[in-house]
């Protein structure tokens, strides 16, 4: 009960902090994993703040990707008892370097990032603690030159490193709609 009230409350200062942080774009996502566990995932986007926190030759020393941080709430459920669910919440950088296309640019980006989990277990996956890194890597693309607006297909993979035993973690695939506030 107790960390629910955290979620709630850490939901709330993110909320807050993403009008300061000005926020360009908002996601929704499906989420699908082959441990039969499916769900969503909403979420927002800055890069206000986030290229001053590297200088540009680290950067450019991989590509100049664009550096951006990302907020989000996560829901999952077991496809075979609808009861056993999970919820996170999760905070990364994502590194977005652009791979081809002018008009309607397809973008690779990856990130590893944190988790604070409502449990430490779903399905049969044993995770033991409530805190877990999120690691990703995804393909995006711009569909429309007329809009910012993407498409993501995303790995997103849940681990707590081997903190503490057992350590199954969780695999995601997920579909994302980006869409900016500009």
């Amino acid at each position: 009960m107790q960390f629910s009230r955290l979620i709630i409350a850490t939901a709330l200062v993110s909320a807050s902090a993403s009008q300061q942080l000005c926020a360009q774009e908002f996601h929704v996502g499906a989420v699908y994993s082959a441990d039969q566990l499916w769900g969503g995932r909403i979420g927002l986007r800055s890069d206000n703040y986030a290229q001053a926190l590297l200088p540009d030759s680290w950067l450019a020393a991989i590509g100049s990707p664009t550096l951006s941080f990302e907020g989000a709430v996560n829901h999952w459920q077991d496809s075979n008892n609808s009861n056993d669910k999970l919820t996170a919440l999760t905070l990364s950088p994502v590194f977005q370097w652009h791979i081809a296309g002018n008009q309607r640019p397809l973008f690779f980006e990856a990130g590893i990032g944190l988790s604070a989990l409502d449990g430490s277990s779903i399905g049969d996956r044993k995770l033991s603690i409530h805190f877990q890194f999120e690691d990703r890597v995804a393909l995006s693309w711009q569909y429309s030159n007329a809009s910012k607006a993407r498409l993501s297909f995303a790995y997103t993979h849940y681990s707590q490193a081997d903190i503490d035993r057992p350590n199954d973690g969780l695999d995601f695939f997920s579909l994302n709609w980006h869409i900016p506030f500009e």
